[in-house]
């Protein structure tokens, strides 16, 4: 059985240790499965794709695009999502959307009329994060998405802030000593990453025009890899 007839977008998460596949069909979530992977992304991803083609009762072609998660979060998830969405909208024509993690996380939280910060725990005292508004639903960045230290970030909340995330887990003392009662704490199941969220805006943002090439495209990392600030490190060494 098919569950919609017009517009069809495969959203991938694979931001975080939980792994998700969904499909949206006329700005609705249809069918969604999530997995805790840990790091095994690479082994559960493209079965997940199929569980939810053939919930559906549709195949990759009957798609209308795919939207994907493309960071910030873990290097190695966010290679594997792209990799594979990349891979379906080039064998299938599709279109190819990519969706800031951080904001799939502001939209999940529903909440309108304050800032929603989200954040995701990047170690070493460091957090993902940026600042949205949502209207009508649609998370408008008003701080663009960037790596710092929390410390440096809670200085620059707009007050009150909305906070989400395993970030605002890892760091809540700090956050709260910044800013007190000015400080709401969405529900953490709330702000985490979906992958029907990923579908729902990465819909939205085809349907603006804003979409990106499945050839050139890059996760937005945010920050350089371990691998690359080793070689720097020993190139710096030579010197």
């Amino acid at each position: 059985m098919r569950y919609c007839k017009l517009t069809k977008f495969l959203g991938i998460e694979t931001s975080t240790s939980v792994c998700s596949v969904a499909l949206a069909c006329d700005a609705r979530v249809v069918v969604e499965y999530t997995l805790e992977l840990g790091s095994h992304h690479s082994e559960r991803l493209q079965p997940m794709v199929e569980m939810v083609l053939r919930e559906a009762g549709l195949s990759v072609g009957d798609l209308d695009g795919v939207a994907v998660a493309a960071g910030p979060g873990s290097f190695t998830g966010l290679r594997i999502g792209m990799g594979l969405a990349k891979g379906l909208c080039r064998g299938a024509d599709l279109v190819f959307v990519r969706v800031s993690t951080l904001a799939a996380m502001a939209f999940g939280t529903g909440v309108e009329g304050v800032p929603v910060c989200p954040m995701l725990d990047a170690r070493r005292g460091d957090v993902y994060a940026g600042v949205y508004d949502l209207v009508a639903g649609d998370p408008i960045s008003k701080m663009p998405d960037r790596a710092d230290a929390v410390s440096n970030w809670v200085t620059r909340l707009p007050r009150p802030v909305t906070v989400v995330g395993d970030g605002v887990q890892a760091y809540r003392d700090v956050i709260v000593d910044a800013l007190g009662r000015d400080a709401y704490f969405a529900n953490a199941t709330l702000g985490r990453p979906t992958a029907g969220a990923v579908a729902l805006l990465g819909q939205a943002r085809c349907e603006r025009g804003e979409v990106d090439d499945a050839e050139t495209a890059e996760p937005f990392y945010l920050r350089r890899t371990q691998a690359e600030r080793v070689r720097e490190a020993r190139l710096s060494g030579d010197g």
